[in-house]
């Protein structure tokens, strides 16, 4: 079995140092008080530690969620599907925060949901592809050419659930049956994507593959310091993305539905679900990475993150899954700003204390315009 990649390069780092250590014995001791993290060790850590199985865990959720569909349409239950559904977007945004690597190629980021969508864009396409009972969308293969606004979990919510939150899935009319075949090749093509982002992790092509290579000539990053503040800056604007345009709009003024429907899912009553994902994969992915770790002045800030997501994490399970009821409830409104107020918190440690441990230079808000 070949050695794998991070394995290979550490060995390789560690005899360099050694030779070096040999050639320059007296500037040992000084090199050793200013050495600063290993930079290579992040990007392989992290496809390994944290990218791989969080591809591959969403790919068995879209399995279930396939089933469920099936179960649905077939005139079962609509709460096993309403679950898988909320199962599959918490799975989707613990891989999303990363952003980066084999998520940028070919818009598959955008491809299991498209995110945001301040503009309305999956309603507008969803609408019209149903009404006009488009057949080249009943076909994974064929769907993959068309917009990925109809090719995700966003889409699927907009054709699955009613403004209630209601499953429209086993409807035996015309509509309801172009409805399960539209469901079905999403799924199938979902799963496709999923299993396209785990492979290109796991066997590195694309961007993934110049994140592990970086240097000279390389168009990503020259060095292994800009590969790692690549991934960083990807995960601190997933971070401004869950603060910014999905808590801030909640804790705006306004009617409660309005507040509500600003929020990717909240159609399905899958919002809290993708909130938790996402403050959950923002702690694994810089554990996994182990950006904290390799500085021991920055130890605390590992800490800190690991303690202040999970504090997050408790608030989320206890508000309810219909936002606009919650909006309507003090306490629950009260955690929403709780947990604005812990990223906020995080975004202040991470992009500042953390950052500056690690000497990495530059904003982290990619989404500026969007």
């Amino acid at each position: 079995m070949r050695e794998p990649y991070h394995r290979v390069r550490r060995r390789l780092s560690a005899a360099l140092a050694l030779c070096l250590a040999m050639a320059v014995p007296f500037a040992g001791a000084h090199a050793q008080d200013t050495a600063g993290p290993d930079y290579g060790r992040f990007v392989p850590a992290l496809v390994d530690g944290y990218a791989i199985p969080a591809a591959e865990a969403l790919g068995a959720r879209l399995d279930t969620l396939g089933t469920a569909i099936d179960t649905a349409c077939e005139g079962g239950a609509a709460d096993g599907f309403s679950d898988a559904f909320r199962a599959a977007v918490g799975a989707q945004a613990h891989l999303a925060v990363l952003r980066a690597g084999a998520l940028a190629d070919d818009n598959r980021l955008e491809r299991l949901a498209f995110i945001p969508d301040g503009r309305g864009v999956v309603r507008r396409q969803v609408t019209r592809l149903i009404a006009a009972r488009e057949e080249s969308a009943l076909d994974a293969a064929s769907l993959r050419g068309k917009s990925v606004a109809l090719q995700g979990l966003t889409a699927l919510e907009w054709a699955a659930f009613d403004g209630e939150g209601r499953v429209l899935l086993g409807e035996t009319d015309e509509e309801g049956a172009y409805r399960c075949a539209y469901a079905r090749a999403l799924a199938a093509r979902m799963t496709a994507t999923a299993s396209e982002v785990a492979r290109a992790f796991a066997a590195p092509s694309g961007q993934t593959a110049l994140l592990l290579s970086a240097g000279p000539g390389n168009a990503l990053a020259v060095s292994d310091k800009e590969a790692a503040g690549y991934v960083f800056n990807a995960l601190m604007t997933s971070l401004e993305l869950v603060r910014d345009q999905m808590l801030a709009p909640l804790l705006g003024d306004g009617l409660a539905s309005v507040r509500a429907a600003r929020v990717p899912f909240s159609r399905s009553r899958s919002s809290i679900a993708y909130l938790s994902g996402a403050v959950r994969g923002l702690d694994d992915a810089i554990e996994a990475a182990g950006f904290a770790a390799a500085v021991d002045d920055a130890a605390w800030i590992g800490n800190t993150l690991a303690f202040e997501t999970r504090n997050a994490g408790r608030a989320l399970d206890a508000v309810p899954v219909d936002l606009e009821a919650a909006l309507a409830d003090d306490e629950a409104l009260g955690r929403l700003a709780y947990v604005h107020t812990i990223l906020t918190g995080l975004r202040a440690t991470l992009g500042g204390e953390l950052a500056g441990h690690l000497d990495f230079r530059g904003g982290f808000n990619a989404l500026d315009g969007d």
